[in-house]
């Protein structure tokens, strides 16, 4: 399953971005938007890249 990551700039000025797969959206900035496209980046990397990989679990019920 190919994934793609988007970074764009908003109508607001401000950067996002969002990782799809097959026309869905399975992680996105949340819509608060970056001043500059580097800070995007970084996050974006960061979430996608795998940098949280070995968070732990919590389940709330």
């Amino acid at each position: 399953m190919a994934a793609e990551r988007l970074i764009y700039k908003r109508a607001d000025g401000k950067w996002a971005w969002k990782l799809t797969s097959q026309g869905h959206v399975i992680a996105t900035d949340g819509g608060r938007g970056y001043r500059n496209e580097a800070d995007c980046r970084r996050i974006a990397d960061a979430v996608t890249g795998g940098a949280f990989a070995d968070a732990k679990t919590r389940v709330l019920d």
